[in-house]
């Protein structure tokens, strides 16, 4: 494999380096996308972009006509505000050197191995209508590997709905007549306080966590409109459920209690917890130990969230973490600065080993598969 990461090594590492210079958030990776796209046309990857309904979406299919199916899944998004700080610039460049080397080598492959472009994993969760549409359906197994400041095989990603919340009032003179006015950021300011009064009787796992958009216009004008961006996460779907209709009744209460009126969004899809697949994770952890590489037990520690979560209902869906450098925490700049740096470089080169020996060995151990699959159906 030496010879072929060698033949891809450095036009892997420019598109990385591309997309961490030229950040693009969630639905607007037009950059991007075709720099991926043009990479793999190159390399005479069938390539339909774009894909789903998704402008900046894209599907490259090798071994079209065979039976068996494999997803990689590329995600290429920044973050607002802090460019490639999760690292996706990174990840997606290790999903693109394994579809590479995986076409050099096709005609030992029984399957068809797919390349899907997943927009906007930040926010709205471009993987999420994928999964509706029946696009994961009929896969083995779909496989990305995230950038971190850990090597992991699996972290509990947290089920996330995101909403925009806005309370509207009405604007008076703030010292002269003020009994004329509703205001609209007293409403907000009792939604927050509900929720943190929430916190003393939800499970550990629950996180509620936003920010206030716009909270008015002028200091002597009462707040006549105020909108906030929620997110609220916990480990199980269900439970998640109950916790955000909660929140949704602090939004009612809060616009009861100030005779205001409120309004209600969701921002993007409902992201789902990622599955655990022992089988599977046992064969990562044989791949990580065959590059020394040390790995650390994250799977009882609440994460972030993902809409990777969604295709692991649909089958079985891998999402290691590899690492850049214990220093290094995500959503930071200081991980979007160093995704030029030689250990980066090192882990993209690493993280295309482990993604193509997987995708080579589960076809070359089809017991394996077969408990791999039979594993995520229970």
């Amino acid at each position: 494999m030496d010879k072929l990461i060698n033949k891809f090594k450095d036009e892997v590492l420019r598109l990385n380096d591309f997309m961490a210079d030229n950040p693009e958030i969630g639905g607007e990776e037009v950059l991007s996308s075709n720099a991926i796209v043009e990479l793999m046309r190159k390399y005479d990857i069938e390539v339909e972009y774009p894909f789903s309904g998704m402008d900046t979406a894209f599907r490259g299919i090798i071994n079209p006509h065979m039976s068996r199916k494999a997803a990689i899944l590329v995600e290429y998004d920044a973050l607002r505000g802090i460019g490639h700080g999760c690292g996706h610039c990174a990840s997606g460049s290790i999903s693109i050197l394994a579809a590479l080397i995986l076409n050099e080598i096709k005609d030992g492959i029984p399957a068809q191995i797919h390349i899907i472009g997943t927009p906007d994993e930040e926010m709205r969760g471009g993987k999420v209508p994928m999964v509706k549409s029946g696009i994961f359906n009929d896969f083995d197994f779909a496989i990305m590997i995230h950038m971190s400041n850990k090597n992991a095989l699996y972290s509990q990603t947290l089920a996330l709905d995101a909403y925009e919340i806005s309370f509207h009032g009405k604007p008076s003179h703030a010292a002269s007549i003020p009994w004329e006015g509703r205001n609209a950021l007293n409403a907000m300011r009792l939604f927050f306080d509900a929720t943190d009064m929430m916190r003393q009787h939800v499970m550990d796992d629950v996180r509620i966590h936003g920010y206030i958009q716009h909270g008015g216009d002028a200091s002597n004008i009462v707040p006549h409109m105020t909108r906030a961006e929620v997110l609220v996460r916990a480990k199980e779907r269900e439970y998640l459920d109950d916790i955000s209709s909660w929140v949704l009744d602090c939004v009612k209460a809060a616009a009861l209690a100030t005779r205001t009126t409120y309004e209600v969004k969701e921002v993007g899809e409902k992201y789902d917890g990622l599955r655990r697949n022992i089988p599977g994770e046992n064969h990562l952890r044989k791949l990580y130990e065959d590059l020394n590489l040390p790995l650390v037990d994250l799977s009882n520690i609440a994460g972030g969230s993902s809409d990777i979560g969604n295709v692991s209902s649909v089958c079985p869906a891998f999402h290691p973490y590899i690492s850049i450098g214990d220093e290094f925490l995500g959503h930071t700049e200081e991980f979007a600065r160093a995704m030029k740096e030689e250990r980066t470089y090192e882990a993209i080169l690493n993280g295309g080993r482990i993604i193509t020996q997987f995708v080579i060995d589960m076809y070359n151990d089809l017991e394996l598969l077969d408990r791999v699959k039979k594993y995520n159906s229970k």
